[in-house]
């Protein structure tokens, strides 16, 4: 008996810590997608179904040749401006690893003139560490058309704000294609049995 709560704790364990990992996100969630999208709102939606959280890595898979990765400011992001940017990201192998090291807002324009008019840009939001990287890690919002989004507003014009934990019926549906709920359900279930036994 004590064995079975032993490996039911055990279990448990590492399902958190597995839970608790950075994550690397393939930006767009494609190897080319760090390029002009054929819907301007492309990046904005694929950013807005993600939750990011303090130690995650975006990967930016593009032609290092034609292109780079700039990170801006918010108003250098909404003029398209490439003349200075915080930091410059360049491809090696086909792809820039970029570390998300604190909280709040990133903003990214694509190198490439004119790409970043055509939608080559990100914006996106590291939640605070207080939010609880293995209590809500994976859980995405119900995705928001950018165009109506007032959290993606409030970046582009307005001051700076958290997002909320998806709760009700939107947590419902983000959890539905979460693979660490799963894993932590099954590894619960995996207990129970053992404990029954």
């Amino acid at each position: 008996m004590a064995s079975r709560v032993l490996l039911l704790c055990v279990s448990v364990v590492l399902a958190a810590a597995a839970a608790a990992e950075a994550r690397d996100f393939v930006v767009g969630g494609a190897n080319d997608a760090w390029k002009a999208p054929a819907q301007p709102d492309a990046l904005a939606k694929w950013a807005s179904a993600n939750r990011f959280q303090v130690g995650d890595k975006l990967v930016f898979k593009f032609d290092g040749a034609a292109d780079s990765v700039l990170e801006v400011t918010r108003d250098d992001y909404n003029r398209c401006s490439t003349a200075s940017p915080l930091a410059v990201h360049k491809a090696t192998a086909g792809a820039a690893t970029v570390p998300l090291p604190r909280s709040g807002p990133y903003y990214f324009v694509g190198g490439a003139p004119g790409s970043c008019q055509k939608g080559e840009r990100l914006l996106l939001v590291v939640m605070s560490e207080k939010h609880g990287r293995g209590r809500l890690r994976g859980l995405a919002p119900a995705p928001v058309p950018a165009a109506e989004s007032p959290f993606a507003a409030s970046f582009v014009g307005g001051p700076a704000a958290a997002p909320a934990p998806a709760t009700g019926a939107a947590w419902r549906t983000a959890a539905a294609g979460n693979t660490g709920a799963l894993l932590v359900g099954a590894v619960a279930l995996l207990g129970a049995l053992l404990v029954e036994c």
